[in-house]
């Protein structure tokens, strides 16, 4: 079962066995081939969806558990990766979203579940508000806009540079609502 280590105040630390870091992975990458079917590979949905595989792969195959514990006469070794809170907001809701056009399986349904409460407890210190409008906005520009659209759409890196953004407020802007937490630019 993926769980969290919030002892950062700034990034939350996933964790969890290989199974489970691949199980993630592959729900991850569901909503990565929707995108990919819409041939949009270069948006940056894309790739916040990629970078996030990515990390979730490197961290069970770099072959260094984090953790270990001992269940009945079983060893289990936890691996773990870093990642921002505001990251896992983002991509629960995009999960979430995405859901009710794939197929997804019971353990899609929990890793979604799990990541939701993961970003719920990495975000509970920040205002809640902030964080209601932020899942309120992928829900109604996805409801509204539609897939390919939100997709085409969707910002979380800065102009040009394919790099996340390092600005910590929530700003709004005519014609757009660009909220800019904590390293993502959400265009919705």
């Amino acid at each position: 079962m993926l769980t969290g280590n919030f002892e950062n105040k700034t990034n939350v630390r996933i964790m969890g066995d290989a199974l489970d870091l691949a199980e993630l992975q592959k729900t991850v990458y569901k909503v990565s081939s929707l995108v990919a079917g819409y041939k949009l590979e270069d948006s940056d949905l894309f790739l916040l969806l990629t970078h996030f595989s990515q990390k979730t792969e490197s961290a069970w195959l770099a072959g260094n558990p984090e953790r270990n514990s001992v269940y009945g006469k079983a060893e289990v070794n936890y691996y773990s990766f870093e990642t921002s809170p505001m990251e896992v907001l983002v991509l629960s809701s995009i999960l979430r979203e995405f859901s009710a056009f794939l197929m997804v399986n019971e353990l899609d349904e929990v890793n979604i579940y799990l990541l939701e409460y993961l970003a719920k407890r990495a975000c509970s210190n920040r205002d809640q508000q902030e964080v209601w409008t932020i899942r309120e906005r992928i829900h109604k520009s996805m409801e509204s806009s539609g897939i390919k659209r939100f997709i085409q759409d969707f910002r979380c890196y800065s102009n040009h540079t394919q790099e996340q953004s390092e600005a910590m407020s929530l700003q709004t802007m005519t014609g757009y609502l660009i909220p800019v937490i904590a390293g993502l630019f959400v265009r919705i």
